[in-house]
Order: structure tokens, then C-alpha cells, then sequence
């Protein structure tokens, strides 16, 4: 996937995680420093249906958009994987476990949001 194509499905996801009510959603750019994937969506969900909702509406935005989708389901941690760019939905505990975030502190946050805003 190119790299605009990859930045607008990750702002997409972004988007709709938001308007599905997750929390705490933050884009991270991983262009250069990992060798898989370009974006990593990170998102809370109250609830494990929430978070199954997220997922599911991401898959089948992707399917619409004519893209490679992939979803793993665990009871605190929706993991959808669509080539490029990975959507993670955790519970607020999972999240706080495995602190990708801080694990990939390095890597510079998409201002999701405003672009939005301006789109």
C-alpha cells in the first residue's frame, strides 16, 4: 500500500473507532522503524462488544474499500490487521498492560483529529 493510501486508512480508522465511541485513540507513525506495518491504530473500549464493534466496522469498511482485512478477537483485545496498518481496540486494563504507546515511544503521533476537522 502506498504511504498516503496507508495514512488515510489509519485517519479512516481513526474516524470511525471515534464515532463507534472508543477512547484515548491515537495514531502512531511507524514508517522507519518497523518493517511490517506503517501505522498502528490505538484505541480503549469500555466493553468487549464495543470493542468487537470497532472491529467489525473496521473490516467491513476495508472490505468496501477493497482491502486486505484480518481481525483477531480476544476478550480484552481486538487486533485488526489490514496490510499496512494494524488497529488495536484494548479494555482499559489491557491497554495499560501492554502500553504500546511507551513501547513505541519513539514514533511520531498523527494529529488524526484536526485533519479531520479540515478534510
Amino acid at each position: 500500500m502506498q504511504e498516503p493510501r496507508a495514512r488515510a486508512l489509519a485517519e479512516s480508522l481513526a474516524q470511525l473507532a471515534d464515532r463507534k465511541k472508543a477512547e484515548d485513540i491515537v495514531i502512531l507513525d511507524l514508517r522507519g522503524r518497523h518493517s511490517l506495518f506503517d501505522y498502528f491504530v490505538i484505541a480503549t473500549a469500555q466493553g468487549e462488544r464495543q470493542a468487537q464493534v470497532v472491529g467489525e466496522e473496521a473490516v467491513r469498511f476495508a472490505r468496501q474499500q477493497g482491502l486486505s482485512r484480518h481481525l483477531e478477537v480476544a476478550p480484552d483485545w481486538v487486533c485488526g490487521d489490514f496490510g499496512d496498518v494494524v488497529l488495536h481496540v484494548f479494555s482499559p486494563d489491557a491497554r495499560r498492560f501492554y502500553d504500546l504507546e511507551h513501547l513505541w515511544a519513539d514514533a511520531p503521533r498523527v494529529d488524526w483529529v484536526n485533519n479531520a476537522a479540515t478534510a
